[in-house]
C-alpha cells in the first residue's frame, strides 16, 4: 500500500501545471509506485488565478504567500515553479523547514544563488531535483547511448540549440524572463539575449 506525501506548489503557472498534473498521474504510469500524492495547498501571487487554478487542479487550498506553502504542517516536497527571481528564496526556505523540493530549471539566478541552494538542501538533509525534463527525450537518451557506447569517439566539444518559438515575436511581452534582475544572466531568457 502507498504511503500518501503532502505536496504544495509554488506558482500555477504554466509549468505548475504540468507538475501537478504529473503528481496526478504519478501511479496510472508507475503503479507500484510507492508514494501517493496528495494536493494540499498551492500558492500562486494572482488572486483570481490561484482560486481557480487551485480549485481546478484538486488543490485543497490556495494562498497568495508562498511562505504559506512551505509552512504547512501537511506539506512535506514542495515544487517551485515560480518565476526565477524567487526560486532561491523559496528553495532555501522549503530546505530549512525540511521540506523536499522539486525546483524547476534554473535553480538561481546566478552561479552563486544556486550554489547556496545546493548547500542548504545539503545541510538540511531533504531530497532535491531539478525539472530539467529535456534530457529524458528521445534524442537525447539515443545522443547518450551512442556516446557510451563509444560510436562516437571521444566527445571534446558539443554545441546544442532548443529551438521553440513561444517568445519569437520581437512585438510580444516584456516579461521577468527577459530581465537580468529577474530571469537571471544564464536561464530562462539566456538564449534570447541575441534575438531581433
Amino acid at each position: 500500500m502507498a504511503t500518501e506525501i503532502g505536496v504544495g506548489m509554488v506558482g500555477l503557472g504554466w509549468m505548475g501545471q504540468v507538475h501537478t498534473r504529473g503528481y496526478r498521474r504519478l501511479l496510472d504510469h508507475y503503479p507500484g509506485c510507492a508514494l501517493t500524492p496528495r494536493l494540499v495547498i498551492a500558492a500562486e501571487a494572482v488572486e483570481d488565478r490561484a482560486r481557480e487554478s487551485a480549485g481546478r487542479l484538486g488543490y485543497e487550498s490556495w494562498t497568495t504567500n508562498w511562505r504559506e506553502v512551505v509552512e504547512h504542517p501537511e506539506v512535506e516536497a514542495v515544487s517551485i515553479t515560480a518565476p526565477n527571481y524567487l526560486h532561491r528564496e523559496v528553495a532555501v526556505a522549503a530546505a530549512r523547514a525540511g521540506k523536499h523540493i522539486w525546483l524547476e530549471k534554473p535553480c538561481g539566478r546566478f552561479p552563486d544563488e544556486t550554489a547556496e541552494i545546493g548547500r542548504i538542501v545539503e545541510e538540511s538533509g531533504v531530497i532535491s531535483m531539478i525539472g530539467l525534463m529535456y534530457r529524458h527525450a528521445p534524442a537525447v537518451e539515443y545522443a547518450r547511448e551512442l556516446i557510451a557506447a563509444g560510436e562516437l569517439g571521444e566527445i571534446t566539444h558539443y554545441r546544442g540549440f532548443f529551438l521553440a518559438d513561444y517568445s519569437s515575436d520581437p512585438q510580444g511581452a516584456l516579461t521577468w524572463r527577459f530581465k537580468d534582475e529577474y530571469g537571471g544572466l544564464g536561464g530562462t531568457r539566456g538564449h534570447h539575449a541575441s534575438r531581433g
